[in-house]
């Protein structure tokens, strides 16, 4: 009997440690990161982060890029429909999450059920990126090779700009536009 309560209580640690840095991905922390479009940070750039990033940076920049109307409505349908996806993929790893948990707060803990829940939840997380990258692609294909060309070389010029400690591309070319009208 003790052998069995030592086993148990080795896989729940061993679950226990494992999940951690699993959970600790989904953190949604305060300091660093990148702004994930809710006003809260995230641990990183995600695939849905950097479609959302290009697709804000096109439609910004939709006059310097000369897109058509029929350009512009596209990246905003593609924006919706994929805000729409992330909107129930999430909620979907969520309620896997909650299911994890659930089954993990039982006194008699079912390994083989459990690792299908985390199998599943990994699974969802899997199809979201992969429907993020199939996403940005269709986002690139909208814009022509000229534009998608500008479009390079303004991500560039902005984020040499950065790098340097400045606000962004538009604030130095504001600048120089404000020397040469002296």
């Amino acid at each position: 009997m003790k052998r069995i309560a030592v086993i148990c209580i080795a896989v729940c640690c061993a679950l226990a440690i494992a999940s951690s840095g699993a959970f600790a991905n989904e953190c949604n922390m305060r300091k660093g990161g990148f702004a994930d479009g809710k006003g809260k940070m995230s641990c990183g750039m995600g695939t849905d982060n950097m479609f959302f990033h290009k697709a804000h940076m096109i439609l910004d920049n939709a006059a310097e890029l000369g897109l058509t109307n029929e350009q512009i409505e596209k990246v905003k349908a593609l924006k919706y429909s994929v805000g729409k996806n992330v909107i129930k993929e999430d909620a979907d790893i969520a309620a896997a999450a909650l299911d994890i948990k659930e089954a993990m707060g039982k006194d008699e803990i079912d390994v083989n059920a459990v690792n299908k829940l985390i199998d599943q939840k990994y699974a969802l997380k899997a199809q979201k990126a992969k429907d993020n990258v199939a996403a940005y692609v269709n986002l690139k294909k909208i814009l022509s090779p000229d534009q998608f060309n500008k479009l390079k070389a303004m991500h560039k010029k902005g984020m040499k700009f950065r790098n340097k400690g400045g606000k962004g591309a538009r604030f130095e070319e504001k600048a120089e536009r404000e020397k040469s009208d002296e």
